[in-house]
């Protein structure tokens, strides 16, 4: 996967990271072992009723080294996080407008971008020669915009994002609602009587229901192995339906077009200074998308490649 051309926006287009999730294909066989473990667990421990130990099986041994090249691949995976810059309208100094109607157009929002990158002032400012992931948001009204924040923060929640989105939402509701007249029938109204908040009725409750506990704990019809064996078989529904969403989710992002309404860039190797000139060089959105935010991802190549992938560079 090469460097992106560092004068052009491209359109995002987000996609499943393959290359850098392929750590996950290694698991694959220990999955599978596991799964039929797990599936055969409840008859296993029908048979042992009457023993004083237990076996945990093939699976214990031959998971191990799985387990530790999955820890491993997970910890180099995240644990190189890059330094996140976020900026929006909202936040406080940055947009122009008044009240709660502020608007940031997409050039103003690149020199915001860039002069952060040699702010002195912030302790968290990067250092060093790295490579930069520049994500733009653009919209040109707040529904629109709206949009196009929840359709990334679906697959990579970024809080002042998050924030940025819900306020969006509710100054384009309050645009459409303000000229609606509200209506209300005569009071009062019928409703229902509130018997839970009765002293009697809270009382008898409290009663009824600590004698019922007690009457189902001797009903209870249940054993230490069958209550492993229906641990087991919860463990395997459970496992069965975070593999379905994972691959729910890798069928969403598969065959995914083009977003014109976010665009991503990536620059670099440099320090901040030439991180800084390149940001700015090339074409760039016009002052038609009065309304933008923008996301600048600074580090290493591999620290950034879970995220450049998948934007689609």
């Amino acid at each position: 996967m090469g460097v992106a051309d560092v004068t052009g926006w491209a359109p995002v287009t987000m996609r499943w990271p393959e290359q850098a999730t392929q750590w996950m294909d290694g698991l694959g066989a220990a999955k599978e072992l596991a799964g039929g473990e797990l599936a055969s667990t409840a008859l296993r421990l029908a048979s042992l009723d009457g023993m004083t130990s237990t076996n945990p099986g093939p699976v214990g041994d031959a998971a191990k080294g799985a387990i530790a090249a999955g820890r491993a691949a997970m910890s180099q995976q995240m644990g190189e996080a890059p330094a996140c810059l976020v900026v929006t309208p909202f936040q406080s100094g940055i947009g122009q407008g008044r009240g709660n109607q502020r608007f940031l157009s997409a050039p103003n929002l690149l020199q915001q971008l860039a002069s952060k990158l040699t702010d002195g002032t912030d302790s968290g400012r990067p250092t060093g020669p790295q490579y930069a992931l520049s994500l733009l948001f653009l919209g040109t009204n707040f529904a629109q915009w709206a949009g196009t924040l929840s359709r990334f923060n679906a697959l990579l929640p970024i809080p002042d994002l998050v924030r940025a989105e819900r306020r969006a939402q509710h100054l384009s509701t309050l645009e459409t609602e303000k000229w609606v007249i509200p209506s209300s029938g005569p009071l009062p109204r019928w409703q229902s009587l509130p018997l839970e908040r009765c002293t009697v009725v809270k009382a008898a409750k409290q009663s009824m229901s600590g004698q019922l506990a007690m009457l189902e704990s001797y009903a209870a019809d249940s054993s230490p192995m069958g209550d492993l064996a229906a641990l087991a078989t919860r463990k395997a529904a459970q496992q069965q339906g975070r593999d379905q969403q994972l691959n729910d989710l890798k069928a969403l992002l598969a065959g995914g077009a083009a977003d014109g309404s976010m665009r991503a860039r990536l620059i670099g190797p440099g320090d901040v200074n030439k991180l800084r000139r390149s940001l700015l060089e090339g074409d760039a959105p016009g002052h038609e998308w009065v309304l933008s935010a923008g996301v600048l991802l600074v580090g290493s190549l591999e620290g950034l490649s879970f995220v450049r992938e998948l934007v689609g560079l």
